[in-house]
Formats: structure tokens, C-alpha cells, sequence
């Protein structure tokens, strides 16, 4: 496993829209509704499994279903944050055999500063048992944060009279996942809100082209097929 602070990787499938991706040098962000966990960043899902954010969500939104739906349009873009041993690269969808790309974290930090206006772009995944609840001290309240002192709680009025809680919250119904997928080590960039490239139906996610310096470096699996690792490099010139 490689722990370099200044990288961030993604695990990709040894086809056409991987190159593509290098050559064009973008990031793809996928819709949630392309992600293989049904509950993964489904607003929905949170409605339903706590009823503290049901009764919330209904104050301030009306019907949630408004609000679920202008979420589904988020984006996201998903890396692990290290470079695992290729015998657990089929932890990660399509790449079993593929191939993983290393990014400059720096320089991706920094245009999504310029560009988005998002500070700390990279959001850090929390595994849990069941991610679509909250733990909850009363019916009012949800689970906030958790430190060595304990778990702290948030009333859900209170979040809703702050938008900056309310920002959070919608945070953290995007980056929890099952602790089946733990072994990914993932970090994500959300483009949520104003941020959205596109709120179109129907597509599957958005194009954000970054600088071609970015890529540091393309990672092979011994079984990635030769074809795909002698046209990677010749485009990357090795």
C-alpha cells in the first residue's frame, strides 16, 4: 500500500472511458443514481429511516420529495486515499484488473478553490453498520459528532435555523456508507447546490476537465490487458 500525503488515487476499469478521462484530463462525477448501493447519497433513504429528519424536512421543504430529487442532481467523484496492492484492487467497481490513476492532491485542492469555491474538497467517508440512521437521543434530535469524549447531539431545530448546520447535514447523508465497503478508503468531491454543472434529466453525471498536470501517474494491474497498458503508455510517454 502506498501512503503518499501529496497523491490521491482512483481505482478505474481498463476501458475506453478510462483513457478518455486521462486524455481529456477530467474528473467524472457520477449522479447518485448511477451508484450500485441504493442507499448511497439517497436523500430518500434518510427520510424514511429517521424520523426526526422526516418531520424536519417536511417543516421547512414541504415534500421532501422536492428536495430529494434536487439532491439526486449532485455529483460526485470518488478516489481512495491510498494506492492499495493490486490483490485488493477488485474492491473497487470494474477494477479488478484495471487500472488506478494517481492524482497531485495539491493541484486538484487548489482548482476546485479557484474554480468552485470549495475549501477542503476531498470528504472523507465514515463506515457505519447502518448508514441511513442516525442515532438519535430523542425523536428531536440526531447523532452530530463523535469524539473520544462521546457522541454530541443536534436538535434538528436548530440545524434547521442555521444554514450551515443544514449544509452539514446534507454532508453527511453523502459520505456514509455500509462498513462492507470500509476497505475502499475512500475520500469524495461533492458538487451539490450552486455547484451542480447541470440539472438536465436523464444524464448520468458531469465532465469537470482539470489540469493535465494533475495526473501524476497511471498504475497497472498485472492482468491489465496489454493492448490498454501499451496505449496508456504511449499517451503518457513511458
Amino acid at each position: 500500500m502506498n501512503d503518499n500525503k501529496d497523491s490521491i488515487y482512483r481505482l478505474r476499469p481498463a476501458c475506453e472511458y478510462s483513457f478518455d478521462e486521462l486524455k481529456n484530463h477530467y474528473l467524472w462525477f457520477s449522479r447518485p443514481s448511477e451508484f450500485k448501493d441504493i442507499n448511497d447519497a439517497n436523500i430518500v433513504s434518510f427520510v424514511l429511516n429517521n424520523e426526526s429528519i422526516k418531520d424536519s424536512f417536511e417543516r421547512i421543504f414541504k415534500d421532501y420529495n422536492n428536495v430529494a430529487k434536487l439532491a439526486s442532481y449532485t455529483g460526485i467523484c470518488c478516489f481512495t486515499e491510498t494506492l492499495p496492492t493490486t490483490s485488493k484492487w477488485k474492491n473497487f467497481p470494474g477494477a479488478k484488473d484495471g487500472i488506478a490513476i494517481e492524482y497531485d492532491r495539491n493541484i486538484i485542492e487548489q482548482f476546485f478553490i479557484n474554480e468552485f469555491n470549495i475549501g477542503d474538497c476531498f470528504k472523507k467517508i465514515e463506515y457505519l453498520k447502518e448508514p441511513v440512521i442516525f442515532d438519535s437521543y430523542s425523536k428531536y434530535d440526531i447523532v452530530w459528532e463523535t469524539t473520544k469524549d462521546g457522541a454530541f447531539y443536534e436538535s434538528l431545530r436548530a440545524i434547521e435555523k442555521d444554514p450551515k448546520k443544514m449544509d452539514k447535514l446534507f454532508l453527511m447523508m453523502f459520505t456514509r456508507l455500509n462498513q462492507n465497503y470500509k476497505k475502499q478508503n475512500e475520500s469524495r468531491i461533492i458538487l451539490g447546490g450552486a455547484n451542480i454543472p447541470d440539472k438536465r434529466e436523464g444524464i448520468r453525471g458531469y465532465k469537470i476537465t482539470i489540469p493535465k498536470e494533475a495526473i501524476k501517474k497511471v498504475h497497472f494491474h498485472p492482468k491489465t490487458p496489454e493492448n490498454i497498458i501499451n496505449d496508456l503508455k504511449d499517451f503518457i510517454g513511458e
